[in-house]
């Protein structure tokens, strides 16, 4: 995937983080099921009088292909757009936050475009956030640790920003 690729994939995602966007996307799933199921309709009658008109059966298989795999790809745009939560430093994540009863806590990070991802533990609140980085593209790096302080939305930040930049 090349960098301008990446960065067309980050403007959608981020384009489609709002409330909004993502209503919209639903929609367009609705609308496309809705032709698809009339698509459906139409093939049916047209396999009813097939002997025919067997031009007529052809053509209403073929749109209802073409209605079937649209309804597929507005699925997957609105799946796709789900899955990132956060928008941070203009970047799209998919951030998982977990709280334990001991009041440890986790938080995996995770680029909507790029390889990298960050994993942050912390034993309680006021601790401090350990990071876990790891880099599928660079085998001189590939995974290591490090301490990031008490302050969660700084270790938090620093960890999107190593996932975008590559540096810590």
């Amino acid at each position: 995937m090349t960098v301008i690729e990446r960065l067309y994939d980050n403007a959608w995602y981020v384009a489609n983080a709002s409330p909004g966007a993502r209503d919209l996307l639903a929609a367009d799933v609705t609308r496309a099921w809705m032709e698809r199921e009339a698509a459906r309709e139409d093939a049916e009658r047209a396999r009813g009088v097939a002997n025919l008109s067997p031009a007529r059966s052809a053509l209403a298989l073929s749109l209802g292909n073409s209605r079937q795999a649209g309804y597929d790809r507005a699925r997957s745009r609105a799946a796709e757009a789900a899955r990132c939560t956060d928008i941070v430093l203009g970047h799209a994540f998919t951030v998982k936050r977990e709280l334990h009863p001991s009041g440890a806590m986790a938080v995996e990070i995770s680029s909507c475009t790029l390889l990298r991802r960050a994993s942050l533990t912390a034993a309680g609140r006021g601790e401090v956030w350990s990071g876990l980085f790891h880099d599928p593209q660079n085998r001189h790096v590939g995974s290591f640790t490090t301490t990031l302080g008490t302050d969660p939305w700084d270790a938090f930040h620093q960890a999107c920003e190593w996932i975008v930049s590559g540096q810590l």
